[in-house]
């Protein structure tokens, strides 16, 4: 069975459609599981007309954020599997089908994930992913890690369109509370450190980043609790050394992004010293240079230039 895990907060305007693509799913053997985190407008009233049904259930807490809602919901859930469905998105009636193929196919992978149509704030919609141009249209990864240094195109998921066994949930024990951007992309990497992670190119759900609020404005949270905690996968031995290796050269990437957003951030001090402190071999010398460039730069310009060139990539 899987627990569908869906978190809301305020959602009064588009919770609806996420239920109703629950019920829609050709796949039945499911429950779905809505945290009202905290909500102050009509969200609980629209969740309140569903309680005929027994397989959803509500819980409703104060506003603790979207880590502590799925968590929460987690802890209350009884399936084997977990699939995530934010409430401003909504799934395609064959996303639990999907899933359901994938982990039948592929029962060791601790982390499943489908591509997800992408609305943008501008309008455009995204219905293909660069990834698969060059790959197979589903594959099996016992390395996530090796494959995203090599193509960072790979992560090709968002919440929405992932599915995890409880066997993962029970290894990494849920998000990270407190993040305020980049807490699913936290626990996915968690995840591929213990378990395969298999993707495929189907299109199985609607990720709506125009309602977006977390990455409206920024694309990185250079204070990503991520970089301090990522020591414990480091000296974690049951993790293949190889494994343990790849996620430090993807840190040494994140870390590039992290000075870029302290330049943006308009502090220079700290991205000078994460700068300094970079491991230069395992970034690419385009980078090293584009970085050492911004530094020179009025942060009103770097700034400018972000918002024309590298948001939500820098």
């Amino acid at each position: 069975m899987f627990s569908v895990i869906l978190p809301v907060y305020n959602g009064e305007h588009y919770i609806a459609n996420a239920v109703n693509s629950v019920l829609a799913q050709s796949f039945m053997d499911w429950e779905l599981i809505v945290v009202n985190d905290g909500s102050k407008d009509h969200t609980l009233d629209i969740l309140n007309r569903y309680q005929a049904d027994t397989r959803i259930h509500i819980i409703n807490q104060e506003n603790g954020g979207v880590s502590v809602a799925r968590n929460n919901a987690m802890k209350a859930a009884k399936g084997d599997y977990f699939a995530f469905l934010d409430a401003d998105d909504l799934w395609y009636d064959n996303h639990l089908q999907t899933m359901h193929e994938l982990i039948t196919e592929y029962p060791d992978a601790g982390l499943y994930a489908t591509f997800a149509q992408v609305n943008l704030q501008n309008g455009k919609v995204v219905k293909s992913c660069n990834y698969f141009k060059n790959n197979p249209g589903t594959v099996y990864l016992e390395d996530f890690y090796d494959e995203y240094i090599k193509d960072k195109s790979v992560k090709v998921f968002v919440p929405t369109s992932t599915c995890i066994s409880r066997a993962a949930y029970d290894k990494v024990q849920g998000y990270p509370v407190g993040c305020k951007i980049g807490e699913d992309l936290e626990h996915d990497l968690r995840v591929a450190a213990y378990f395969p992670v298999v993707i495929t190119d189907r299109i199985t759900s609607v990720y709506e980043k125009r309602y977006s609020t977390a990455t409206k404005d920024v694309s990185f949270d250079p204070d990503w609790g991520f970089f301090d905690k990522v020591n414990e996968l480091y000296e974690d031995e049951t993790i293949p050394a190889s494994k343990r290796e790849n996620i430090k050269t993807i840190m040494q990437w994140f870390a590039m992004r992290r000075c870029r957003h302290y330049i943006i951030d308009g502090d220079k001090k700290k991205a000078r010293e994460v700068f300094k402190n970079m491991d230069k071999k395992a970034v690419k010398l385009s980078d090293i240079m584009i970085n050492a460039v911004l530094l020179t730069m009025p942060v009103s310009l770097v700034r400018r230039i972000f918002a024309v060139r590298w948001r939500g990539k820098a």
